[in-house]
């Protein structure tokens, strides 16, 4: 069972970055974050034939860090990542992912969301995950 909710959580972070790196092209996602003002996206997306169900949210202010929570549903396996971000942490994520999102506009690139792998490759996903895997930042729960 303990072997089962390890890789279930690799599998979620995984697909957490996966879902971050879907809404990661919106200019609106941008601003709100980078404010830390309400925002909500949903959506659904397919990886290593898994149907993946998210919804993201910037719930807002709580002292001076920035809430972010997104749930994320695929496989039976349920799970919602809660982030508290700092204004310097914020900036970065908002900054590698213009500039990514800048680099795919003009090269015509869209993410490979094919697979896994494709996503653990996206740079968007290597710096949200210096964050989701510190649980000083980010808290993961699973439930089925």
């Amino acid at each position: 069972m303990k072997k089962y909710l390890i890789s279930a959580f690799i599998f979620t972070v995984l697909i957490t970055l996966l879902t971050t790196s879907a809404i990661a092209d919106d200019e609106a996602f941008y601003t709100a974050l980078q404010r830390c003002t309400p925002y909500s996206s949903s959506g659904q997306t397919t990886t290593d034939g898994a149907v993946v169900n998210f919804q993201s949210r910037i719930i807002g202010k709580d002292q001076d860090k920035c809430i972010y929570e997104e749930k994320v549903s695929f496989s039976g396996i349920n799970s919602c990542t809660k982030c508290r971000l700092s204004q310097k942490q914020i900036d970065e994520l908002v900054n590698v992912m213009r500039a990514y999102s800048t680099v795919q506009r003009y090269s015509g690139e869209t993410p490979d969301t094919s697979s896994l792998q494709n996503v653990s490759n996206n740079p968007v996903v290597k710096v949200w995950n210096k964050y989701l895997m510190d649980s000083s930042v980010c808290t993961v729960e699973l439930s089925q």
